[in-house]
């Protein structure tokens, strides 16, 4: 009977009765495999994008090894077939080349290790559908932790309660890692007294709560800019920005409530004249500070203030139209004096003449009339309207007991008088 082989480790069991005087040589080459298989380090060159890893029968190959460093300048991702697909084989891999190698066995699951990566892997032997596992994605923590990068064959998530730093938290190259995502945010983030948030490969911008100076934000060595319509988000929802809108009209666009907080917080703006400085909805405030200041100790509720809703002037320009426009015959001889204008009546207002036993103010504003009775000795009566309803009689005697008693009266537009027989005078009371 021949010799056999091992399925997995392709080491030869003699038959019984083979190889008379031949059992060392077998036996030291035996050996030979059995501590490749137990401590094996062997380096495998790879090029190109294939390779096969063989375990032969009987003989030393590199897929005996136990731990396989892999060298090489491969093109591309290798994919490295375990041979042959029915031996269950473990290996210690170690990627040193710039490449993935992806390592296979049958039509089952493959293994990939990253450039520069290492993990533990084991292939089934399942023949055609044999599949290869990563063990290390399986250890207790779900992750291998080299020191420097979390993962397994690929750097992958980890979780932490508490992330305890002694020295420093750092990325694999500068710039390489990111805190956070757009939609994994942290939360607040704590920064202590005269300590910095620094920028720039040289560090020669930061950001720094100056605890030792005046309690203030400092920012040193730099301008913060943001590039045209780009915006600096705050909240998870994004909701409050700063903009610089150079779409729209250049200026600084803030997005949501701003609110100054309780202190010592001032707000300064540089420039204010009657080109530039505050504005409310667009409009310029022209007001200077020493007259906006004239407010102060002003005690008007908001009710009061709201009085001045819709003022577009000068108020007291605006006191003085409604003045001309309704008191056409006022005029205001001091702060507290109301008289007569001068001119308080038109010159163009007409005159006419009355005469009969009544008369009708039918012009378009109203009359003053005088004049005389046309009766003898004795007593007569006037009764005058208002033109709407509204009437009175007035008894008309001079006292002499004489003729022609004279009478004067202002009528309203509409208003009359009627009586004894009169003759007389009248002039429209027109505004100047």
């Amino acid at each position: 009977m021949g010799s056999t082989y091992t399925d997995n480790g392709g080491i030869e069991k003699i038959g019984l009765g083979e190889q008379a005087g031949a059992w060392g040589t077998t036996t030291n080459n035996n050996f030979d495999i059995v501590d490749r298989l137990i401590n094996g380090v062997g380096s495998i060159t790879l090029s190109g994008t294939t390779h096969t890893l063989t375990t032969s029968d009987g003989s030393l190959s590199d897929g005996m090894f136990k731990v396989l460093v892999l060298a090489g300048s491969p093109s591309g991702t290798n994919t490295i077939t375990i041979s042959p697909n029915n031996a269950d084989k473990l290996y210690f891999v170690k990627n040193g080349t710039s490449q993935t190698a992806t390592f296979t066995q049958g039509s089952g699951a493959d293994v990939s290790v990253a450039a520069g990566k290492g993990a533990i892997i084991f292939a089934d032997g399942a023949g055609s559908g044999a599949a290869v596992t990563d063990l290390t994605a399986l250890f207790v923590t779900s992750q291998a932790i080299d020191g420097a990068v979390i993962g397994g064959t690929t750097p992958a998530a980890g979780t932490f309660t508490t992330l305890t730093a002694n020295t420093s938290i750092l990325p694999d190259t500068s710039g390489g890692a990111d805190i956070g995502s757009t939609s994994a945010e942290f939360g607040d983030i704590y920064v202590a007294d005269d300590k910095k948030i620094k920028f720039g490969s040289d560090q020669d911008v930061s950001i720094e709560y100056d605890e030792d100076g005046t309690d203030s934000l400092l920012i040193s060595g730099g301008d913060v800019t943001l590039s045209d319509d780009k915006k600096l988000f705050f909240g998870t929802d994004k909701d409050v920005s700063i903009e610089y809108d150079e779409d729209g009209n250049n200026t600084m666009l803030v997005t949501g409530d701003v609110v100054f907080a309780d202190g010592t917080t001032d707000v300064d703006i540089a420039s204010h004249d009657t080109s530039n400085g505050l504005k409310l909805g667009g409009t310029l405030v022209t007001a200077t500070a020493t007259e906006l200041n004239l407010m102060d100790g002003v005690t008007a509720t908001t009710a009061e203030l709201n009085h001045t809703d819709g003022v577009t002037s000068n108020i007291q320009t605006q006191l003085d139209d409604k003045h001309s426009a309704v008191g056409q015959g006022l005029q205001e001889d001091s702060a507290t004096t109301v008289a007569m204008k001068n001119s308080w009546m038109s010159t163009s207002s007409a005159i006419f003449s009355i005469s009969g036993t009544s008369f009708t103010n039918s012009r378009s504003y109203p009359v003053f009339i005088v004049g005389r009775s046309n009766a003898g000795g004795g007593s007569f009566s006037f009764t005058v309207t208002n033109g709407g309803g509204g009437s009175g009689t007035v008894a008309q005697q001079d006292g002499d007991s004489g003729t022609n008693d004279p009478f004067s009266f202002i009528l309203p537009v509409g208003g009359s008088i009627s009586g004894s027989s009169f003759t007389g005078t009248g002039i429209e009371l027109r505004p100047a």
